[in-house]
């Protein structure tokens, strides 16, 4: 028998037993599944228990009755201009009516151990609608510090059109800022009860976000943008954050359940990669347009080189690897 032939059946061999592996391991899965999720005995607090997934989070809120909110950006006017200019030290611009764009005359310094209440007083002092806008995240490996603007009294999680953006330098030194707005809020028909927070928990376990000796850490409620209309018009559900180990936040639609993929360092490269566009074809004054553009371009080197990192990691192996433990 030839080489080439011998090797074709080894392979064939190999994809067979592949095929085999895999069913046997999907099988004993679902059978797993079936016998902690789908049990209708087993109660969400005992199959997280049953996974050792620990509850620190308070889950007391009120029965929350809420109806979806369709809002559109809101363009900056001259008068918003002219009140910049009003703070000190900074030179400002409006980029496609909606894009704030604000350079520190002078870099603000931030120390190492600069608290999110020094921010926000910073911030109070020097931006518009300050009262509007929810401390949210100090991005460090891009430097960015990233505050959501909120809509009836909730914030509106990851949305280009209501996000202030702090640029600082390697020297944690404010550079620019940009900022939108977005305008009035109005209800999309009638108010639904909201899911409880336990069941926004139980979507996630039930989706393998949750692991064997996981904690949730934290549980809020806010907005998350659910269908982006041509005309600009976005509409928002109520939307449970849960956080797991302090450290990664899931979103799950309080009115249907539905889990919402949101990552940050990706928002962050699309949100920065969309300004960038927006001042390049812009008519400002070309000092400032260079300025704004190589600054944004060093932070997205960054996002692609920490990118590339984590897929490298993969590939070799490196990072937590965890399984739902099968009963």
């Amino acid at each position: 028998m030839q080489w080439g032939h011998i090797k074709t059946l080894f392979i064939f061999c190999f994809l067979i037993l592949d095929v085999y592996l895999l069913f046997v391991f999907l099988e004993k899965q679902e059978a797993a599944d079936y016998r902690v999720i789908d049990n209708p005995d087993t109660s969400i607090e005992d199959q997280l228990k049953q996974e050792d997934i620990d509850i620190s989070a308070s889950l007391d809120f009120e029965e929350l009755e809420e109806s979806y909110i369709s809002v559109t950006p809101r363009p900056f006017a001259d008068k918003d201009l002219d009140r910049v200019k009003e703070f000190d030290k900074q030179t400002a611009t409006v980029v496609d009516k909606s894009l704030l764009v604000s350079r520190m005359d002078e870099p603000v310094q931030l120390s190492e151990d600069t608290t999110k209440e020094d921010v926000k007083e910073w911030v109070h002092s020097n931006i518009l609608f300050p009262e509007d806008y929810l401390y949210w995240n100090w991005n460090k490996e891009m430097n960015v510090i990233l505050f959501f603007q909120k809509k009836s009294g909730r914030p509106v999680y990851y949305n280009q059109n209501g996000l202030l953006l702090l640029f600082l330098n390697d020297d944690n030194e404010i550079l620019f800022y940009t900022q939108t707005v977005l305008g009035e809020a109005e209800a999309e028909g009638e108010e639904k009860k909201l899911i409880e927070p336990i069941n926004a928990i139980g979507e996630l376990y039930k989706s393998n976000e949750l692991y064997s000796e996981d904690e949730v850490t934290s549980v809020d409620v806010g907005f998350h943008t659910m269908i982006p209309l041509e005309n600009g018009k976005q509409i928002f559900a109520p939307t449970w954050k849960v956080m797991v180990n302090n450290e990664k936040d899931f979103f799950v639609n309080a009115i249907e359940g539905r889990i919402f993929l949101s990552d940050e360092q990706e928002f962050l490269q699309e949100t920065l990669s969309s300004i960038a566009d927006k001042i390049k074809k812009s008519k400002q004054d070309d000092s400032f347009k260079a300025f704004i553009e190589s600054e944004l371009e060093k932070k997205m080197d960054l996002s692609r080189g920490g990118k590339r990192r984590d897929i490298a990691f993969q590939r070799i192996g490196i990072g937590k690897h965890r399984q739902r433990l099968l009963y």
